[in-house]
């Protein structure tokens, strides 16, 4: 069956989405071709009885405007993360209670934490000034891992352990996998490390799915699911692309997903070089999102916010995502880098056992008995292999860079990745959506 439009976005994620939106606005034709049977790509959302169980992307920022307008314009709800009582931080067999993001350490500690935040602000000042691959500290912050630049910068047994677990948590990889140059950019996106500690200030009433679930029924006579695109055929102002039962034609194509997966459709002509061998040096992050379900949010008893930091394995960290106005607690426990990659290997019964034990030794012995427990192995989910995002290891940011969002002729690239603000994001994903739509408005 041939179809013609004036574009063709590749993707249902918010990214692609987003794009559709802004195309909308202009009176454009065009189709969302999505692989699966739904939308929203890395956000989902379930629910136990009346609870909400986010196993995606799941939180927000007041200081995010486009997701922040979206969820106006749709009169979806945010809830304000719980953060009353004390978070446990458990660091080198340590355990700590602070009433903040950040531990009771000693004055030494403290100091260290102190000039680390100054010197990455400095850092990221720099790149927001000059560019990320073209600042004066762009090559150098790229030639090591950020594991690197905290073993060389930091002196503090504690806080090296804490910005740690810090830093893997924002990537889901382990630190000598990771660029320096990629965290700071990921930082700068945001507005700066105060911005980033606001990122998990809200959450969506009903879970974060119910944005791009409001979005495809606006369009949905443009949005075409289980339509995985296997092949584009560009060449000046057309483009022919073909899913397995239906070929498209448009002048533009946006290719709303991850680079990994842009790379699995075969283009004719061929991508250029830095394009193809981009995409062969990205790195999906390895997350396993665990959300266990109590009779109740007992930790709240102990005066405890259910939010933990900790340096064994296999959670890093948790938080408190009871939904307000129902018995049930629930917690969610981020399982990242080597962790998962190990934990994910493991039969469903082991893996539930050792989160709940890992659990226990957090909160307790109630802890041990929950009534349900959900969870999400992004690195097996077939259309994303790898949560939160794509990262990048050292040398490619500044060597490959470019080709992350440059059109390719007609073909352009959106996704959380690509964004210039809160980058890896969903504020991300909708800005990066935007831009390439604006981008097939020239």
């Amino acid at each position: 069956m041939l179809n013609h439009v004036d574009v063709v976005i590749v993707g249902a994620g918010l990214s692609g989405l987003a794009a559709g939106w802004e195309l909308r606005k202009h009176g454009k034709s065009f189709a969302i071709l999505e692989a699966q049977s739904r939308v929203g790509g890395r956000v989902l959302t379930i629910t136990h009885e009346d609870s909400t169980i986010d196993l995606g992307a799941q939180w927000v920022s007041p200081f995010q405007p486009r997701i922040q307008a979206l969820l106006k314009y749709f009169q979806i709800k945010t809830i304000p993360s719980y953060n009353e009582g004390k978070t446990i931080f458990d660091l080198h067999n340590k355990r700590m209670l602070g009433m903040n993001k950040f531990p009771p350490l000693s004055p030494h500690g403290r100091l260290d934490l102190l000039l680390t935040q100054r010197k990455i602000q400095e850092f990221t000042k720099l790149l927001t000034k000059e560019g990320v691959r073209q600042s004066c500290i762009s090559h150098k912050c790229d030639s090591i891992t950020i594991d690197n630049w905290i073993e060389g910068q930091m002196f503090s047994k504690l806080g090296k352990s804490f910005f740690k677990i810090f830093c893997g948590e924002l990537a889901s990889l382990e630190l000598n996998e990771l660029s320096f140059l990629d965290i700071l950019w990921f930082i700068q996106s945001a507005g700066g490390l105060e911005k980033i500690l606001t990122g998990e200030d809200e959450w969506i009433t009903n879970g974060a799915q119910t944005l791009p679930r409001l979005m495809a029924e606006a369009m949905h006579e443009q949005i075409f699911m289980n339509q995985p695109v296997r092949k584009i055929v560009w060449g000046g102002n057309r483009v022919t692309v073909h899913t397995d039962s239906n070929v498209w034609k448009s002048r533009k194509v946006i290719v709303a997903l991850p680079p990994t997966f842009s790379a699995r459709i075969q283009y004719d002509p061929p991508l250029p070089a830095l394009r193809e061998q981009l995409c062969q040096r990205v790195g999906q992050g390895s997350i396993i999102k665990s959300v266990i379900v109590y009779a109740t949010p007992f930790w709240r008893d102990q005066g405890l916010s259910g939010n933990s930091y900790n340096d064994y394995g296999p959670i890093r960290a948790t938080m408190d995502s009871s939904t307000p106005g129902q018995p049930q607690g629930v917690l969610t426990a981020l399982i990242g880098g080597k962790y998962a990659r190990r934990i994910g290997q493991l039969p469903p019964l082991e893996r539930k056992k050792e989160i709940v034990a890992c659990l226990g030794l957090l909160f307790g012995n109630k802890a041990l008995d929950p009534i349900a427990l959900y969870e999400k192995d992004w690195s097996e989910d077939p259309w994303s292999r790898g949560g939160y995002a794509a990262h990048f290891a050292t040398g490619v940011i500044t060597e490959y860079g470019a080709a992350l969002t440059e059109p390719v002729g007609p073909l352009h690239w959106a996704g959380t990745e690509t964004a210039n603000e809160w980058r890896l994001y969903m504020e991300g994903a909708i800005e990066s959506g935007e831009r390439a739509a604006k981008e097939t408005l020239k």
